[in-house]
């Protein structure tokens, strides 16, 4: 029981540290700052569902796109925007951490396909945030457009503004504010500091309240399932309490509406084939163009492949060794270990249903090129991704009694068996022909997003300047420096 506990402690520990808490005091009263002038909710703003746990910002955003105009559903969103096809992996002395598209980056991605679809896409985010200044520094040499909220009179006026002008707005929101059922065990058991998207349709200055589409009911826990008794479907919520929900989550907020210049199209295919390409085949300079840390990452397939190497008995064992005679050594061990299973179901849950999904949506979005070649390759991975997935650990993320998945039950087990005995060999040479599975699942995901890749990439060859410029570059300069020296060195030397 004591490396479940510990488990637990950190399954909720990565949740909440992993977003931002803001650390101020109780919001002021929104009633005395705001005027109470107006009523206004926008009708036939669609909803979707994001289906797992952990889609909430991209169902959001895809509802978003399609009152915009682009028809772009769940799947979609995946393939325009290249998370379906996207994955980072990084095990570097104590870290061992995995990233599906979808958790990797959400502001660039979107910003891409905004662009695809003709579509003003802004961010906007609270100066209160650490790191604020440098990240919209980041942004606006990247070309996204972004926004500064000073305090939540400016945020109620961004959301009242956004939807005088006829489109809704994304927040995202510390889900333990929302006052609707599935989030009731979230209050009881006082977990606050998540987040979540919300889309606000709607707002009422007379009641003090805001209409809001949750895409994210039904998601998670014993109530799995469609919401189809309409609840999250233009719900409300008062001021004070969104405000409270908002403020928790940096005030982060996204707008997307159609451009000025509705006579400039984009022409989709030649812009997002080659960056699924890119994705597909771990291009470095594509997922991160200005991380002095890049190189310690692995992305695409290299991150699938690396990853199947670092989940066999010696992959394990090496990463293990970092943390000798630690304190509580086994205990901390055996903690990593189940972590790292857990961490393998959870993200290849996560990337495998938004890969097939976007797989299944891309020849729609690409009708005028010829993908029949690119198809079938990518479906040589849906197998390897269904051995490794099970919806169970994102269901119900912190009660391990409830984990039903074949990768996190099998490294649940090692790390019990572990944590009874200490022999970490005799423990993993028991689980050895596990491991193997595992290992080979992900590197049939790795083979088969390397020839999906290279399908694209006879479509759209490699530009070899884009993508290893830098690199060729600082070789051509270190040649032309050995050049320099060796004739010096000739020089200098006597004939003889």
């Amino acid at each position: 029981m004591r490396v479940k506990n510990l488990i637990i402690v950190w399954l909720l520990i990565s949740t909440i540290a992993a977003l931002p808490i803001l650390g101020v005091s109780a919001p002021f009263d929104v009633d005395n700052r705001i005027s109470k002038s107006s009523v206004e909710t926008l009708d036939g703003v669609p909803y979707v569902w994001q289906e797992l746990n952990g889609y909430c910002a991209w169902a959001a955003t895809s509802i978003l796109f399609q009152y915009a105009g682009a028809d772009l559903d769940l799947g979609g969103i995946f393939a325009a925007s290249t998370v379906g096809y996207s994955f980072a992996y990084i095990r570097y002395n104590d870290t061992f951490l995995m990233f599906p598209g979808v958790m990797y980056q959400q502001v660039e991605p979107t910003a891409f396909a905004a662009d695809l679809y003709n579509l003003n896409f802004t961010l906007y985010i609270s100066g209160d945030a650490e790191g604020a200044d440098e990240a919209i520094e980041y942004w606006d040499r990247r070309g996204i457009s972004t926004g500064m909220i000073e305090d939540q009179v400016e945020a109620m006026d961004l959301m009242r503004n956004t939807i005088n002008s006829g489109y809704p707005l994304i927040v995202s929101v510390d889900p333990s504010w929302i006052p609707i059922s599935d989030y009731d065990d979230l209050r009881e058991n006082e977990l606050r500091g998540g987040g979540h998207a919300l889309v606000i349709v709607g707002y009422n200055d007379t009641s003090q309240t805001v209409t809001f589409i949750d895409p994210g009911v039904g998601a998670f826990g014993d109530n799995y399932g469609y919401p189809a008794d309409g609840r999250g479907n233009y719900s409300t919520m008062s001021y004070s309490t969104l405000n409270f929900a908002w403020i928790e989550r940096y005030y982060i907020s996204y707008v997307i509406k159609p451009k000025d210049d509705s006579n400039s199209n984009t022409e989709i295919s030649p812009e997002l084939g080659p960056l699924i390409r890119d994705k597909l085949l771990g291009v470095g300079a594509i997922y991160s163009p200005e991380s002095p840390s890049a190189y310690l990452w692995h992305y695409g397939e290299d991150a699938f492949r690396e990853l199947s190497k670092d989940v066999t008995m010696d992959g394990l064992k090496d990463y293990l060794s970092v943390f000798d005679g630690a304190s509580n050594e086994v205990l901390l061990k055996a903690g990593l270990l189940a972590m790292i299973g857990i961490g393998v179901e959870v993200q290849s849950t996560l990337q495998g249903y938004s890969f097939k999904a976007a797989t299944h949506a891309l020849p729609a979005i690409m009708s005028d090129v010829n993908l029949t070649e690119f198809i079938e390759a990518a479906e040589s991975a849906y197998p390897h991704f269904e051995a490794l997935s099970d919806n169970s650990s994102l269901l119900y993320p912190t009660n391990l009694t409830k984990l039903t998945g074949y990768v996190a039950t099998t490294f649940l087990e090692m790390a019990e068996r572990y944590n009874n005995t200490g022999d970490l060999d005799s423990i993993l040479s028991m689980y050895s022909a596990d491991l193997e599975v595992i290992s080979n699942h992900l590197l049939g995901i790795a083979d088969a997003w390397q020839n999906a890749g290279n399908v694209l990439d006879t479509i759209w060859p490699t530009n070899i300047w884009m993508n290893y410029g830098s690199w060729i570059v600082i070789a051509a300069v270190g040649i032309g420096v050995l050049a320099v020296v060796t004739v010096i060195v000739i020089k200098r030397t006597p004939s003889r």
